[in-house]
């Protein structure tokens, strides 16, 4: 098992809500991965930002599992 960051941004004007794992780096523990987006939430959130200006309402971040799959 580990642990993957979960974005999930709402947008201005519709009730779509659109989530996006950043799978760039993976976690052995769910402190960890809350660590790292308590230091990195602008780095994480840049990209969605420049790719939907003026049109993100709101966003959060989560540290969902997931399993690795057995050899």
């Amino acid at each position: 098992m580990y642990w993957v960051i979960t974005i999930m941004l709402m947008f201005h004007g519709t009730d779509i809500v659109m989530e996006r794992e950043y799978l760039l780096k993976t976690f052995d523990d769910k402190w960890a991965c809350h660590e790292y987006i308590h230091e990195n939430k602008i780095y994480l959130l840049k990209q969605h930002v420049m790719d939907y200006p003026n049109q993100i309402k709101s966003f959060k971040f989560y540290c969902e599992t997931r399993y690795a799959e057995e050899v």
